[in-house]
């Protein structure tokens, strides 16, 4: 290929001289120098000149009609470092080139995956892993300063389904599986499962973190429990060498405040934050039918961090996080005034306790010890209608972990143990659905290059549970490096699920007569996936391409006897048959100067056997797409976008009025403005005032009487929201 590369340039060099004899002309071929590949796009140019050329596909140029003289050849493409060559041309030369560009990878920051547990370069980790960084956490910020609901549900391949329409209650769905297959961790340790899961996303806040790791896919093999449909990892911010101060003051159009701040400092051996907020919303009828659409709470936030820099190998963290909320959903008072009487109503208290501890021990350069011990203490305290629900759960986690490494090897192994106590102390049922989970394991991963452009990573993890036997679940995963700006990975996990009553059905119907689990098996899931992970770069415009596919598989479902619930009562039983997903996700990322164009589309489609029948699974869109464009200008501290999200139709259950949903999109537009220290910013989301009622009302019965069964929810519940505010950064 070289060589018919070189004789092409060269006849054209011999037709170009003879063309212009007064002239010279240079050709040449850029590649990457550790592949040989040739890069597509580079920007060649003669400094202090207008003469220059773009690398075709096969990493050709040619520069023509050259003065004779000496120059400067410039050579650069993102990605990589410049390189700049001296030349001497005379009439009539032709002179071939053969440049070549030492790779430098764009993820210059090493950031701690959920993929290895280890301190890795993105860039480099066998493990499909996504990234939301910073600055699009801050843009999520300015729209819903109170939760990371909006973050999560606005990214590829993932959607927060609200399962209670009366209290707003909430999980993340990954890859069209349920949310209580979601395993949530904060500074990678587990949270906001069982008790919490209903209003974890809701009530964690966007403003202390750095970024947020998303694994899609079985994921036990590290995490246990809880990681089939995969993880999401939420970093929070360390203190820096200055201080850092952010504020932050929102209201919106349906009356909700938002008042929070943030701030970081550290000393010489010790730094610590502080997290503090105050988030209200009233009940807000959209609709005008007498039920609050969007529910009512008031919640207190309050989580110090501490960091101690023991010695130059050893670094302790401990975080404590208080919250406490009061939310309330159902009919609004002008409703109870109406009909003097009480009409259905939910009302819910909230009380939590996290403290975690982290010690981080560097024994060599290569070699690190990190154990973690976490406590969480949650409480609810709830009524559903006439039904009462009072609950607490105690978790315990720990796990300590030894990495090192060898020639090719980067190696770890380790040990956890968790343990869940659920007291349930509600009226008739209660005491019975009550459980005391103990899980020790081990886990080991091996991280090997097999090649210059492979690396494999393997990893497995045994867990010992107290009710329900020993779980063996491995995991591998590929990775393939052509060129420095294409990686292509494949991958497969296994992960399992201990049953519990937290479903999205329990959670809809306020936990009223859920029943015991009786004879329920764990869930046990296998999953596949393939992504190629392609950047294309000019002097002037980037591009992130990134193509996915995977497929899961599930046994022992946990699902909602369908005829149980047409009697207003919960039956969990396993599924006779397999929950089957498959799918595939498209994210383009262009950057042009200050122009940013996210677009991205996903294809999911899920299907559930049971009892000698198969149906499409309920709330899953089978296209989505969302398509954002944002411009700013760091200069003049202005910051402007809009998005567009469209949600295809989806199948739907226990639905009188309609089989499947109407498809929708929701725009919204965001502007932010700086004046030094102080933003001023606005949001207008959906614009196009899209909601659920506007198609069907979100319950059927008789609502005075509080006899009323609340209906799944498909569209959003607000409609159009204005939200304005004032940030001050430090």
């Amino acid at each position: 290929m070289s060589r018919l590369l070189r004789t092409h340039a060269f006849l054209l060099a011999a037709f170009i001289g003879q063309a212009f004899p007064q002239t010279a002309m240079v050709s040449g071929l850029v590649r990457d120098s550790v592949t040989l590949e040739p890069l597509v796009g580079a920007n060649i140019s003669l400094v202090g000149t207008n003469r220059g050329d773009a690398s075709s596909v096969r990493g050709t140029f040619v520069i023509g009609r050259i003065a004779p003289g000496s120059y400067t050849l410039r050579t650069s493409f993102i990605g990589y470092a410049h390189s700049e060559m001296p030349i001497a041309l005379q009439a009539g030369d032709s002179l071939f080139l053969d440049v070549l560009l030492q790779p430098e990878h764009v993820e210059t920051e090493e950031v701690v995956t959920t993929a290895t547990r280890t301190v890795r370069n993105i860039a480099d980790v066998p493990v499909r892993i996504e990234i939301i960084p910073q600055e699009e956490v801050e843009e999520k910020l300015l729209m819903t300063p109170s939760s990371v609901a909006m973050l999560l549900n606005e990214s590829t391949g993932m959607r927060v389904q609200t399962t209670s329409p009366t209290s707003n209650a909430a999980n993340l769905r990954i890859q069209g599986l349920s949310g209580r297959y979601t395993q949530i961790l904060t500074d990678g340790i587990p949270s906001f499962g069982g008790l919490a899961s209903g209003f974890g996303l809701m009530q964690l806040l966007p403003l202390n973190l750095r970024q947020v790791e998303v694994i899609k896919g079985a994921t036990s093999a590290l995490y246990g429990p809880d990681a089939i449909s995969g993880v999401v990892n939420f970093i929070t911010k360390d203190p820096g060498s200055e201080p850092e101060l952010h504020a932050i003051v929102n209201g919106t159009t349906q009356r909700g405040l938002d008042i929070a701040g943030f701030f970081a400092h550290r000393f010489e051996q010790f730094g610590f934050t502080i997290l503090a907020s105050r988030n209200a919303q009233a009940l807000f009828d959209v609709e005008g039918d007498g039920f609050g659409d969007v529910a009512q709470f008031e919640r207190y936030t309050f989580s110090p961090k501490f960091l101690w820099d023991l010695s130059e190998d050893v670094r302790l963290r401990a975080t404590v996080g208080l919250l406490q909320e009061e939310r309330f959903g159902g009919v609004t008072d002008e409703f109870r005034r109406s009909v003097g009487g009480a009409g259905y109503f939910e009302r819910m208290r909230t009380e939590r306790l996290d403290i975690t501890s982290q010690l981080d021990w560097r024994l060599a350069k290569d070699d690190a010890i990190t154990v973690k011990i976490a406590g969480t203490r949650s409480h609810r305290d709830a009524h559903y209608g006439g039904s009462a629900f009072d609950a607490t759960q105690e978790v315990i986690y720990a796990d300590a972990q030894y990495s090192f490494k060898t020639r090719s090897h980067t190696l770890l192994v380790g040990t956890a143990f968790n343990l869940e106590d659920f007291t349930d102390r509600s009226p008739l049922e209660g005491a019975r659905r009550s459980y005391r989970f103990e899980s020790p394991a081990v886990f080991m991963q091996d991280e090997v290059v097999l090649a210059p452009n492979w690396s494999l990573v393997m990893s497995g993890r045994i867990d010992f549970h107290n009710r329900f036997g020993t779980f063996f679940t491995p995991r591998a995963s590929l990775m393939h490096r052509p060129s420095a700006l294409l990686a292509v990975r494949i991958g497969g996990g296994t992960g399992f699920k201990i049953p519990t009553i937290f479903t999205e059905e329990a959670e809809e119907a306020g936990f009223r007569k859920v029943h015991p689990l009786n004879a329920i098996h764990p869930e046990k899931a296998m999953s596949g996936s393939f992504d190629l992970n392609w950047r294309v770069f000019t002097e002037e415009v980037g591009a992130t391409i990134n193509i996915a596919f995977y497929i899961t598989s599930l046994s022992n479902a946990l699902l909602a006897d369908g005829d149980s619930l047409q009697r207003d009562v919960v039956y969990l039983r396993n599924a006779s048959g397999s929950t089957l997903t498959r799918g595939g996700e498209c994210s383009v990322k262009l950057t042009h100067g200050n122009l940013k164009l996210s677009l991205g589309y996903t294809y999911l489609f899920g299907t559930q056997s049971d009892d000698g029948r198969s149906y499409e699974l309920e709330l899953n869109p089978r296209n989505s797409v969302g398509v954002v464009l944002v411009w700013e200008e760091e200069e003049a501290s202005f910051k402007a976008g809009i998005e567009n999200y469209w949600t295809g139709s989806m199948r739907l259950e226990r639905n009188p009025f309609r089989e499947r949903s109407p498809g929708n999109w929701i725009t919204g537009v965001i502007a932010e403005k700086g004046f030094g220290s102080f933003r001023l910013f606005v949001n207008l989301e959906n614009i196009f005032d899209t909601r659920q009622t506007r198609f069907d009302p979100l319950f059927v019965g008789n609502l005075r009487e509080g006899t009323i069964r609340t209906l799944p929810v498909y569209a959003p519940l607000e409609g159009r929201v204005v939200n304005a505010g004032i940030r001050f950064v430090l």
